[in-house]
């Protein structure tokens, strides 16, 4: 398990390029940051990550935004609500079927299929989704 420092550190890393994103700010207002540790294994390391609203087909989840990460190793999906339990979401990149992405005038989707289920992120803003879409790129279909 990776310490918090460890993935503020990562997420720092993530943003050279964007220096107007402040990580403590980040990590203040994104609660699921502060759990994230918990769930990264010591040889995952944070590729990209986007906020947006989750849809599923099988299963019903708690409405509101959800944190997509995407590591070297799996993507994880992450929901930390103020009131209720902390809900953890991993997807291998051997178990999708299917992923494909969408751009809009001011929102994009990410879909990602898998045998079990179906996800669909959507609503993430038009600029997090083309922060997140490089490092995702690899594993569109």
């Amino acid at each position: 398990m990776q310490t918090s420092d460890q993935i503020k550190s990562q997420i720092q890393s993530l943003l050279t390029n964007h220096p107007e994103i402040n990580v403590d700010v980040l990590f203040l207002y994104v609660p699921e940051f502060k759990i994230l540790h918990q769930f990264l294994q010591e040889d995952e390391t944070i590729q990209g990550y986007t906020i947006g609203l989750l849809e599923t087909k099988q299963q019903k989840h708690t409405a509101g935004k959800w944190l997509l990460v995407l590591t070297n190793k799996q993507i994880h999906l992450l929901r930390n609500p103020m009131l209720g339990k902390a809900t953890q979401i991993p997807i291998e990149f051997a178990k999708l079927k299917n992923t494909a992405s969408k751009l809009g005038w001011f929102f994009g989707q990410i879909h990602l299929e898998t045998e079990e289920e179906t996800f669909r992120m959507i609503q993430i803003g038009k600029k997090d989704y083309q922060f997140f879409l490089p490092s995702f790129q690899p594993h569109l279909e």
